[in-house]
């Protein structure tokens, strides 16, 4: 195996017997120790040879959050194929998961799957209707079946696993990820948040999205067996106390979320509800996925700060899903910088100021620092013609190094983010300023106005300043006929917070068509891991204008 880091399945050979994984709810915890999850996983090798999956398949898995999925993960890696985490249903899924579901099956060429008890029926259900069983044959394989068989144990092929990106520009792509560039990543991330064996992480994150599988999941197992607590989404969704609690008195050092998980916390979680708990143990609290607010950061380390957490806690990153995940972290110890800048003077290519003073709630943006690139890789700037861009001014990130992935299932697509010969292009913009990252959003998801651009994240983080529920709302910019336009698309929410929004774009948006759409619960389509899918809004939102033109 080229690139550096341990083989991802090596703990396998000699588990650690004084660590453990702890599957926790609201009220129970079950712990599983290493050798036990470690026989299992061979157990499940074991089964899908003696039902003659062929070496090098790529198998999806469909688990809840829990032991069967993480024994499935590396089970289905020790049988020599690669893996698939697919997204499972909630309570809110309807035709959309499931159509998402057969696209991935269709792109994987799956012939075989491996699922828990609990989403069996859901995916017979799937694969037996009339539509998708004339397309293609699945063979459904029970989990708790195959970890009753002998175990058994292929060499691994090159490619680790497929992992899908969320959507939120376009429709999910899988991304094939070696070996190689798994080990990279989970050596450079533990590297740089100075993971010792003496460590423990707890995680709510989805485990079949990036930051939750690599970040949450291979990082702490393959990396060294640590602690490792995970919860289901909806239980820290519901009770985000029950997550915190794992960190008192060093219980759990490491964690990563999401900007909304520490908006979550700061919304459900009361002071007093906090008496007695002690955090100055939790070392790393990192932050991705998604433009952080810094006014959440300091809401969240003011909520904290009393019961021992340190403001240098909270670690901002980048990654992606074509890196495997991390791209750029700030130093764990050190507290993130950040810096003020203009919104309406950012152009590709051009400097940004980051020296401005002064009260515009409209037009400044207060923007965090992403930090440094990681060991192994490396990140450039470019301009609209790739070419390079000096330090202070904005440009598109390029990624090159050895966590980059072998690519995507169906080869390069046109648009959006991709590989090319001198690297992968994200489509994020950025600046660098005193060797750090500062990244804005992405070029799809803004509109140029007079050669400036304006980025939706700004304006939702401005929405959710002025009280607005960042999880009913959502901004869409565009072009129509030459023109741009905002949509601040409000789901389930009254008159007076459309009020708001109409206040927010005004100044925010000047010189655009400005829009304030009220729509139902449910109506803002988002990816599997709660981003919004932006173009598939703004498309519905232009199909709808253009039906209301449309002469009776």
């Amino acid at each position: 195996m080229t690139g550096t880091g341990t083989h991802p399945l090596a703990w396998l050979e000699q588990p650690r017997v004084d660590a453990a994984v702890e599957v926790f709810d609201a009220e129970s915890a079950a712990r599983t120790p290493y050798p036990d999850l470690a026989a299992r996983a061979a157990g499940i090798a074991g089964g899908l040879v003696a039902r003659g999956v062929p070496a090098g398949s790529v198998v999806p898995l469909l688990c809840r959050t829990g032991t069967d999925l993480i024994a499935g993960f590396y089970g289905i890696q020790a049988a020599g194929c690669a893996v698939s985490v697919l997204a499972p249903p909630t309570r809110m899924s309807g035709d959309a998961h499931r159509e998402r579901t057969r696209q991935v099956l269709d792109a994987l060429d799956a012939e075989v799957a491996v699922v828990d008890e609990d989403h069996e029926p859901y995916a017979r259900q799937l694969v037996t209707e009339a539509g998708f069983a004339s397309r293609r044959t699945v063979r459904l394989l029970p989990i708790g079946d195959l970890a009753s068989c002998d175990p058994a144990r292929r060499v691994p092929p090159e490619l680790a696993l497929v992992q899908f990106t969320s959507g939120s520009s376009g429709r999910p792509r899988g991304v094939r990820i070696s070996h190689a560039a798994l080990a990279a990543n989970v050596a450079a991330i533990r590297d740089w948040e100075c993971a010792t064996e003496r460590d423990a992480w707890c995680s709510w994150l989805p485990m079949h999205h990036d930051m939750g599988l690599i970040g949450c999941m291979v990082v702490p197992v393959s990396g060294g067996n640590n602690d490792l607590a995970v919860c289901a989404p909806e239980t820290f969704l519901r009770h985000p106390l029950s997550y915190l609690r794992r960190f008192d008195r060093g219980g759990a050092t490491v964690t990563a979320t999401p900007a909304f998980g520490l908006k979550r916390i700061v919304d459900r979680v009361r002071p007093e509800q906090l008496d007695g708990l002690d955090f100055a143990g939790w070392r790393a609290v990192i932050v991705g996925a998604e433009r952080i607010d810094p006014a959440v950061v300091r809401s969240f380390t003011e909520l904290l700060a009393g019961h021992g957490l340190a403001p240098e806690a909270l670690t901002p990153a980048y990654g992606l899903a074509e890196s495997t995940l991390a791209v750029t972290g700030v130093p764990v110890h050190r507290r993130a910088a950040a810096v003020r800048i203009r919104r309406h003077e950012l152009a590709v290519g051009a400097p940004v100021r980051t020296d401005v003073d002064g009260v515009d709630p409209g037009g400044i943006a207060d923007v965090i620092s992403c930090g440094r690139p990681l060991a192994g890789l490396d990140v450039r700037l470019v301009g609209q013609e790739n070419e390079p861009v000096p330090e202070g001014h904005l440009g598109e990130l390029v990624v090159t190094g050895t966590s980059l992935a072998d690519g995507y299932l169906d080869g390069a697509p046109a648009g959006g983010t991709g590989f090319c010969e001198d690297g992968l292009h994200t489509r994020d913009v950025a600046f660098e300023r005193d060797g750090e990252l500062y990244v804005l959003g992405r070029l799809g998801d803004g509109v140029k106005v007079n050669a400036r651009f304006l980025f939706a994240e700004d304006v939702e983080m401005l929405l959710g300043r002025a009280g607005l529920d960042l999880n009913r709302t959502c901004v869409v910019l565009g072009e129509i006929v030459s023109r741009a336009h905002a949509y601040a698309v409000l789901e389930d929410l009254d008159a007076e917070c459309a009020q708001i929004a109409e206040r927010v774009l005004s100044t925010a948006c000047p010189g655009i068509e400005r829009h304030v759409a009220r729509v139902p619960r449910g109506a803002i389509p988002r990816t599997t891991s709660g981003k919004t899918r932006r173009r598939e809004l703004w498309l519905t939102l232009n199909r709808h204008a253009a039906q209301a033109t449309q002469p009776s």
